[in-house]
């Protein structure tokens, strides 16, 4: 225990003295900025540079460090767009995250990727945490119940389940297409009221903790 958490100090004044170098090529691209999350995700996204090899990313949330991460996941498509970039096609990264553990509104997000010859980048974002009912981890899905659904509203990215139980209470959620993971994030779960007077074409997000204007 003691020599890793020399390791991590070690590393830490280290890249103290990293130089930032606007070539280090970093997209952040889950969660995306000033998203509404209720789930466990991921933050993700890809990094490298031109001619020096990215070998790790620190995430941190609220000006907190959070956790490092190496990179090296398979990316096809940055190698397609990017071919001579050092390790392109390995430039992916990922660090899997119960945003559940985070209280309820907006938090502050920074990832900094930094190069085996001590340079770096970073990119900034926002994301806001909306919570499942159920507690932090839902680990009997039997108190999930979709039989007592009696409507879905639909826009263009997103549906309205109205009328779910969960515990044995009625909710409605909302659901949004994520474009970076292909599937749909649960964005947010709120105590349930009739809203059939919503026309499908006018549903733009019922989001209330992270957008109490529905702006």
């Amino acid at each position: 225990m003691k020599f890793v958490t020399a390791l991590f100090f070690c590393l830490t004044a280290s890249h103290a003295l990293a130089q930032l170098d606007d070539n280090l090529r970093l997209t952040l691209e889950t969660p995306q900025y000033d998203s509404s999350i209720g789930q466990i995700g991921q933050i993700r996204g890809w990094a490298f540079h031109p001619n020096q090899v990215v070998d790790i990313v620190e995430i941190y949330i609220d000006g907190e460090f959070y956790s490092e991460v190496p990179v090296g996941g398979q990316r096809n498509d940055v190698y397609n767009a990017y071919p001579n970039a050092v390790n392109s096609r390995y430039s992916g990264w990922a660090q899997t995250v119960n945003f559940k553990d985070f209280a309820e509104g907006y938090h502050e997000l920074e990832v900094r990727a930094y190069t085996t010859a001590n340079r770096y980048n970073s990119v900034t974002g926002k994301f806001c945490v909306e919570k499942l009912p159920g507690g932090n981890f839902i680990s009997d899905p039997s108190i999930i119940d979709f039989k007592t659904l009696e409507k879905i509203h639909m826009a263009k990215n997103a549906l309205l389940l109205q009328k779910i139980t969960i515990d044995g209470e009625f909710y409605n959620m909302e659901l949004h297409w994520d474009t970076a993971t292909q599937g749909f994030i649960v964005e947010q779960v709120e105590a349930y009221v009739s809203e059939d007077h919503i026309a499908d074409t006018d549903y733009e997000g019922w989001c209330t903790i992270c957008n109490p204007d529905g702006e």
